[in-house]
């Protein structure tokens, strides 16, 4: 029995277009992209050039992968744990190696991902709306890649740090209320 998209708001832009939406619907998944490209820019030059594609690409395997589990993965409260450590990471300037920012990036783009594909398992228009979803984190992550780019004056350093303190602020709203109502 194939079932409606109940893990997606509705946009009338179809599957595809609900998957983009939902990357700005889902504030764990935006933060996620936002922090890894945070942590490329401070990283520099190959990190930035390379996350662009590495960030869809591993959601894109592993939203797969999600999608042929048999039920949905209930990882909210770990994965808003993960997203407050790599804010913390930007706000803190600390400057990874691309040997592991990298991998870093992969893994938790996968784990994500494949939390969200095996939220969306079962239903009509799931790979529709991950193909969706990781046309939007491709196209977010290399506009704010591109725009972040040097030269750039010393406040871009405060910017970007007191970015990753937001973001380390909002996962830690949302761990609370995570906390206070469980899935």
């Amino acid at each position: 029995m194939i079932l409606p998209l109940a893990h997606l708001t509705p946009t009338g832009l179809g599957p595809w277009g609900d998957g983009m939406a939902r990357l700005v619907l889902e504030p764990t998944d935006l933060l996620l992209v936002i922090g890894l490209v945070l942590l490329g820019v401070q990283a520099r030059q190959p990190c930035r050039e390379r996350l662009p594609v590495l960030l869809p690409l591993a959601w894109l395997l592993s939203g797969l992968i999600g999608l042929a589990l048999l039920s949905p993965l209930l990882l909210a409260l770990p994965c808003t744990a993960l997203v407050a450590v790599v804010g913390l990471l930007v706000a803190l300037e600390v400057r990874l190696r691309p040997l592991v920012l990298l991998p870093l990036a992969a893994v938790l783009s996968g784990l994500f991902a494949l939390v969200a594909g095996s939220a969306l398992a079962g239903h009509s228009g799931a790979l529709a709306a991950l193909l969706g979803e990781t046309v939007a984190i491709a196209v977010v992550s290399t506009l704010l890649c591109q725009s972040l780019a040097p030269p750039h004056p010393r406040w871009r350093a405060i910017g970007l740090r007191v970015a990753g303190s937001w973001i380390t602020a909002a996962s830690l709203l949302m761990l609370g209320w995570l906390a206070r109502h469980p899935q």
